[in-house]
């Protein structure tokens, strides 16, 4: 896959396992919630609105942080700023364990999405560190096993309750958490050793916008419709609607992590990586456009049909999302700017995930019109903004 050595004849392979099955705990352990939003909604006495927040809370953490984790890392490498991701992430998911009350739960939430963009931004200063050679297959392989990860965390979410009850279920995301965290946190040193920066002056840098909003629309969409299928399931009166919701969160995110690791894959051994964006984001929003029309009772389909357009939205919607951040970091001209480039992008497209799920998503129920017109054009100018990217690239 690539070539994986560095002066020292150390091989990073170990690394790069660590990292990207931490990555896949982060997802599961974020998502573990999506079927259990109406219970967490009872047991902590809020809102729709109030507990959909949870699911936000690592976009907000990816707009303050990406940058920050992306400047520390080209400042010191990456090894210091992945081993702050662990700490936070076992902190923050064991204080949300046994949290008594909303406000409590919020902070523990919080200190635990702050982990999401140590990990995640700079993945581009990630790859090159490594000495990747394939920049699209790691990096899709990256947001792929995050997805992944959301979507065992979102499908296993009823059966784990079951088994274990509210509280069982957060500790054991917490214990696999941690156990990988302890296994990446010794895989650092497996990683090749970092290049101290230039004495140049260290200059504030955000990258390039270029590839920005097709970020922020596809996360977003995706989170927004994970958080909101058990609800507007309910609320259209489907039955056993917290199972199927729960199913098709599942599913777009297992379809994310097919399709963030298959077509950068693709991209990388078959070249024409535009064309690959353009087919997937006008695919991604005609797929959009019928899970609008299905969530607001205007077309109905069968719970087959449902289950394939969730898992086709999230192969090519994330197809698109993993080709576009590899982008950003292609587009560094050197090793410690890759990781701000993927950092401004994740930055951005978090601004999205962070507003529109407590935000548009609950006028699913109470105005379903405003609903569907503004999630289809957040959709409709990314498809705009791919054509202007891939026509100037």
């Amino acid at each position: 896959m690539a070539t994986l050595n560095d002066e020292r004849g150390s091989s990073p392979v170990i690394f790069v396992v660590a990292y990207v099955l931490f990555a896949f705990t982060i997802g599961s352990a974020w998502f573990i919630m999506a079927p259990i939003v109406p219970e967490l909604i009872g047991h902590l006495h809020s809102s729709l609105s109030s507990v959909l927040m949870f699911l936000s809370l690592y976009g907000f953490a990816m707009i303050v942080f990406s940058m920050p984790a992306a400047w520390w890392a080209r400042k010191d490498g990456i090894a210091p700023v992945l081993r702050a991701a662990i700490v936070l992430s076992f902190v923050g998911l064991g204080g949300r364990i046994f949290a008594p009350s909303y406000s409590w739960y919020l902070v523990a939430q919080a200190i635990a999405a702050i982990a999401y963009p140590l990990l995640i931004s700079p993945v581009g200063a990630v790859v090159r560190q490594a000495h990747m050679t394939h920049v699209k297959t790691v990096t899709g392989l990256t947001i792929g096993m995050l997805f992944f990860g959301m979507a065992a965390g979102a499908y296993m979410g009823p059966t784990l309750h079951a088994l274990f009850g509210y509280t069982g279920v957060l500790v054991v995301v917490w214990l696999v958490n941690a156990i990988v965290g302890l296994f990446l946190f010794v895989s650092l040193n497996h990683l090749p050793r970092f290049e101290e920066p230039a004495s140049e002056p260290m200059r504030i840098v955000f990258g390039s916008p270029r590839w920005w909003w097709v970020g922020l629309a596809i996360a977003a969409t995706s989170v927004m419709f994970g958080g909101i299928a058990v609800s507007a399931l309910l609320h259209l009166h489907v039955a056993n609607a917290p199972r199927l919701g729960a199913t098709l969160t599942a599913l777009t995110f297992l379809g994310s992590g097919i399709g963030a690791i298959l077509f950068p894959l693709l991209a990388d051994f078959m070249g024409r990586s535009g064309v690959w964006q353009v087919v997937l984001i006008a695919l991604t929003t005609l797929l959009t456009l019928l899970v609008v029309l299905e969530f607001t009772g205007v077309w109905v389909v069968s719970v087959a049909a449902i289950q394939l357009i969730f898992l086709l939205l999230g192969v090519f919607g994330n197809g698109c999302y993993a080709l576009s951040l590899s982008a950003t970091a292609e587009a560094a001209r050197e090793t410690r700017g890759a990781g701000v480039q993927t950092a401004g992008f994740s930055m951005a497209s978090n601004v999205g995930v962070a507003i529109l799920p407590p935000v548009l998503g609950p006028l699913v129920i109470v105005m379903p019109a405003i609903f569907g017109i503004v999630t289809v054009a957040i959709l409709g100018i990314a498809v705009a903004n791919v054509i202007v990217n891939v026509r100037h690239s």
